[in-house]
This record gives C-alpha cells, sequence and structure tokens, in this order.
C-alpha cells in the first residue's frame, strides 16, 4: 500500500508541475501578444502622425499659395482701377470733340498703354507668365 501512495503522491506532484508549466507558458504566450500588439500600435500610431504632419504642411502651403493670389489680385484689382480712373479723366477733358470720334494724343497714349497693359496681364496671368504651348517652336 505505500507504494500506491507513493505512486498516488508522484502521480499528483507530475499533475501539479504539469499545470504549473502550462499556466506558466499561457502567461508567458499572452504577455508576448500583447508586446507585440502594443508594438504593432505604435507603427499605426506613428504612421498616423506622419501623415497628420504631412497634411498640417501642405495645408499650410496651400494657405501661404492663397495669400499671393490673393495679394496678386488685389494688386492687378488697383492698377486696373488707376487705368480706368486715368482714361476717364482723359476722356473727360475732350469729352466735346468725341462727337466727330476725334480723340487728343494724350487719350490716344493711354489708351495704348492699357491695351498694351491688358495684353501682357492676358498673357502673363494673375501670378506669373502663362506657360508656352508643347507645339510653340
Amino acid at each position: 500500500m505505500a507504494m500506491r501512495i507513493k505512486l498516488l503522491l508522484a502521480g499528483l506532484l507530475l499533475a501539479a508541475l504539469a499545470a504549473s508549466h502550462y499556466s506558466i507558458y499561457q502567461w508567458g504566450s499572452a504577455s508576448a501578444r500583447h508586446t507585440e500588439h502594443a508594438a504593432c500600435q505604435q507603427v499605426q500610431i506613428d504612421g498616423l502622425h506622419t501623415a497628420l504632419d504631412s497634411v498640417n504642411q501642405l495645408t499650410a502651403s496651400a494657405n501661404r499659395a492663397s495669400r499671393e493670389l490673393a495679394q496678386a489680385i488685389q494688386a492687378r484689382q488697383q492698377a486696373d482701377q488707376q487705368a480706368t480712373r486715368e482714361i476717364r479723366h482723359a476722356l473727360a477733358l475732350t469729352a466735346n470733340t468725341r462727337a466727330g470720334c476725334v480723340f487728343d494724343d494724350d487719350s490716344m497714349r493711354q489708351l495704348t498703354a492699357a491695351r498694351d497693359r491688358a495684353a501682357a496681364a492676358a498673357a502673363a496671368g494673375v501670378n506669373g507668365t502663362v506657360p508656352a504651348t508643347s507645339g510653340a517652336r
């Protein structure tokens, strides 16, 4: 009977040892899964931060370009208003002589200059030179 008790105790000891090894294995496996999951999340978070930084830089660049374009448009409008005032003033001086389609030299010079500025603005665009066509030689 002592042998049976020893065998029974050995079996219980072996079962307890196996159970403790299994629980340690499960704990280690869960810990490793958690560590890998956290590392994967950090990579994803870093990627999102990079994308957000890029979007912020692009937004700032677009805002700068928008401000520059608005300034160029405002400068063009002011120049156009000034030219219109000059032409109206020159035409007002000679309004009575235009009935026979006669314009003084000063009015003609201002009209020619305005035409040249308009042609240059049409060719140059609002903010710089318009590119030539690919077929231009």
